[in-house]
């Protein structure tokens, strides 16, 4: 009975997740219109702030309750399964473009900030002080992507002021952006929750739920953003919403978790999970600078490649 139970909530969750996140990129388009930034920079910082939250929820949590296997876990299995299940996903549904400024500033701090979170583990606890320079990152990647997102012509990518055209408010715009973001993140909560449970029935390591359930379950919201930016041929969206989400979960959440308790790691991670989340970096780092998009060959490479993180992670259970 518990276990039917907890599916349906699941069930829930991504039917909640599916509709809202949809509704999401509407209001996330017509924002940037109505405020004259670049849709990139709503992507970059609005909605990767948004679909963030699940993750800084569970870690932060989970740093205070010391559960330190979910706090790291979850934001490296769900950066990977940003890059891997999200991007792939979106890229085998429509080719993404790239957006030149994206590969100036955005995607190095992507990758800097993962190879930092790599040397910060090498002492197999991440200490306080990494914890406020991160946060000092933070802000600095902010700074840089507001100081480059207003745009007097923006890029006509969706026909901006077709979208909910009987919405002229800024204020109104905001809420329904606000409603919309609150609904997704339910809806993430509730398949997270729900997905534990489930787990927990199974009898699985608290680290394997950490790095598939958690990390699954709190990119969906990456995912149905990506996933619906996509099928609206809006790439600056689907893609800055993916390197937005991972420069936050490294310099934001995990900045913001160590500072309030440091976080100590087993030796494992640094074997497998954080070298690959390095090496799927690396790839689309490369696959962006030399093609200037990824193509859904370049998306079916991604996909399989975590497919094939997953079928290891669990075979070593």
């Amino acid at each position: 009975m518990v276990l039917l139970v907890n599916s349906a909530v699941l069930i829930l969750g991504l039917v909640l997740i599916i509709l809202s996140s949809d509704y999401l990129i509407k209001v996330s388009v017509k924002l940037a219109y109505l405020l004259r930034l670049t849709t990139l920079f709503i992507g970059l910082i609005l909605i990767a702030f948004g679909t963030s939250l699940p993750e800084a929820a569970v870690s932060i949590t989970a740093v205070i309750e010391k559960h330190k296997d979910i706090a790291l876990g979850n934001i490296v299995g769900s950066n990977i399964a940003n890059l891997g299940l999200v991007l792939g996903v979106s890229g085998l549904l429509m080719p993404l473009k790239i957006d030149r400024s994206l590969l100036k500033r955005e995607l190095p701090i992507m990758l800097g900030s993962a190879l930092f979170l790599y040397v910060c583990c090498l002492d197999l606890v991440i200490s306080r002080f990494e914890g406020a320079v991160m946060l000092a990152g933070f802000i600095i990647f902010c700074a840089l992507s507001y100081k480059h997102s207003s745009s007097k012509d923006l890029p006509g990518e969706t026909g901006e002021t077709q979208i909910l055209p009987s919405v002229k408010s800024k204020t109104a715009v905001f809420a329904l952006f606000i409603v919309s973001l609150s609904l997704l993140v339910l809806g993430a909560n509730l398949m997270v929750n729900s997905g534990v449970k489930i787990a927990e029935f199974f009898k699985v390591k608290p680290w394997i739920i950490a790095v598939t359930v958690f990390a699954i379950g709190t990119s969906l919201p990456e995912l149905s953003a990506s996933i619906s930016a996509a099928v609206k041929k809006i790439s600056s969206i689907s893609i800055g919403n993916i390197i937005g989400s991972n420069i936050f979960n490294i310099l934001l959440v995990i900045g913001s978790a160590s500072l309030l308790r440091p976080i100590s790691l087993e030796r494992h991670v640094l074997k497998f999970e954080l070298p690959l989340l390095i090496v799927f970096s690396l790839v689309v780092a490369l696959l962006m600078w030399v093609k200037k998009r990824i193509s859904r060959i370049d998306a079916g490479i991604l996909f399989i490649g975590y497919v094939s993180f997953i079928i290891l992670l669990v075979r070593g259970m």
